[in-house]
């Protein structure tokens, strides 16, 4: 959610688009053009699985569309020890902004159907460094959940 003392235009929002296959070098590059931040959310508990699926399908499908059009974004969910799933989900991209970042959450699929809680953080590295890439096995998996 936006603060409360935050202006939310489509003007004042935009997102940062960059190139798929993006190296570490290169995105040190870019560092001080975009912030990252974080998308954390657990599915409402009020929705059984069966009414979260499809929109679950349309929020994978959406950050695949995103990813193509060059967008640095990576989403996925959280498991416990034994790998189990159930701990929420977890989405990292990259904005210019506070305002763009939730511009662009507010898109989400699983958002625009209230099949989630959801909190958006901005992250600050402080040790080390990301580079996102293709991947993930949703891409291996051709799409399916």
């Amino acid at each position: 959610m936006l603060p409360s003392d935050t202006a939310f235009t489509a003007s004042n929002a935009k997102l940062v688009h960059f190139p798929l296959h993006v190296n570490q070098h290169r995105m040190a590059a870019h560092s001080d053009r975009h912030q990252w931040f974080v998308k954390t959310e657990m599915f409402i508990r009020t929705k059984s699985f069966s009414e979260i699926k499809p929109h679950l399908v349309a929020h994978k499908q959406w950050v695949a569309a995103l990813r193509a059009e060059g967008q640095l974004i990576t989403s996925g969910y959280r498991v416990d020890a034994d790998g189990k799933p159930g701990g929420g989900g977890l989405m990292l991209f990259a904005a210019n902004s506070y305002v763009a970042a939730a511009e662009l959450v507010q898109q989400d699929p699983l958002i625009l159907n209230g099949c989630v809680d959801w909190q958006l953080n901005r992250w600050i590295a402080e040790v080390g460094d990301i580079a996102l890439v293709d991947g993930g096995s949703w891409y291996s998996q051709n799409g399916e959940i």
